[in-house]
């Protein structure tokens, strides 16, 4: 019974007290040890980021790069596979090494299903960038056919102009001619 009081009183002690250390200072202030907090960022992020670092490579240093990333790339990781992507969305990147950049996108979403919508959503901006690709392309090559034609036009038109200047260089000798012979005529009949 005496064991029980005893129980029963130490049970009451820690209540009161709280869970305290013995020999622990109550006043004084914690220690300074703080939550370490790790953050992993997400595929999405790390791709953007990666893009944001690669901005003003240069292209000797982009060919190096890509050259590199795409051998790393049959073995490698998935942090290998993020990188090869990056650089297809770098501004140096040409059409071709842009669409191997997107198909292994999709690829990499189909293996990893746990991928967060962000990398959907990364994949749609794709999309609207390799349209915007394609009408620039279309844009600028039906730009070079309209500079060509017009190229032919002016061309074509100098060579009337030309031609119209000696025409009226012929008709003005031809005018000069006629004037010099109805001069000759006046002269006679006085």
């Amino acid at each position: 019974m005496i064991i029980r009081n005893e129980l029963v009183l130490v049970v009451f002690l820690l209540l009161i007290g709280g869970c305290v250390q013995v020999g622990q200072d109550i006043g004084s202030t914690p220690s300074a040890i703080s939550p370490t907090v790790v953050f992993v960022p997400s595929d999405s992020s790390y791709l953007l980021a990666c893009v944001n670092e690669l901005q003003g490579l240069k292209q000797n240093d982009f060919d190096r790069y890509s050259g590199e990333a795409a051998i790393r790339l049959e073995g490698g990781d998935d942090k290998d596979t993020l990188q090869y992507i990056c650089l297809t969305l770098h501004q140096r990147a040409d059409y071709k090494l842009f669409k191997q950049g997107e198909k292994l996108l999709r690829r990499y979403i189909k293996e990893h299903p746990d991928t967060s919508d962000s990398m959907q959503g990364l994949l749609v901006l794709l999309k609207q960038l390799e349209e915007a690709m394609v009408k620039r392309s279309t844009d600028r090559k039906k730009l070079l056919d309209e500079r060509g034609e017009q190229a032919e036009q002016v061309e074509t038109l100098l060579l009337q102009t030309k031609q119209d200047q000696e025409r009226i260089q012929e008709l003005q000798s031809q005018i000069d001619e006629l004037k010099n012979i109805e001069n000759i005529i006046k002269n006679r009949e006085r």
